[in-house]
């Protein structure tokens, strides 16, 4: 049986560890043609979880931000939108 203690910490925790587990999967998928539709059903997973920010004007493009951020920017897939950088989230 598994704890939630004993689980590595939840990077963005409004996501839960499973879309956290589907993500380090994606991260180790050597096809890039299978990561690129693995990211793509997470990216449908993640905003079904969360409907309110469909209301923000740039949804996808968030959650492509939050997929890259879960998964510690080592993610290499083709998103539609620029890859972050982790500077670009660090807190002065």
């Amino acid at each position: 049986m598994q704890y939630n203690t004993s689980l590595p910490k939840l990077i963005i925790p409004e996501y839960g560890s499973n879309i956290q587990r589907m993500i380090d999967f994606a991260v180790t998928f050597n096809n890039r043609l299978e990561r690129n539709k693995l990211a793509k059903s997470i990216i449908d997973v993640m905003g079904q979880l969360n409907p309110h920010l469909r209301d923000v004007t740039d949804f996808k493009h968030k959650l492509w931000d939050h997929l890259f951020i879960i998964s510690d920017f080592n993610l290499d897939v083709d998103a539609p939108y620029p890859k972050p950088t982790p500077e670009t989230f660090k807190s002065k």
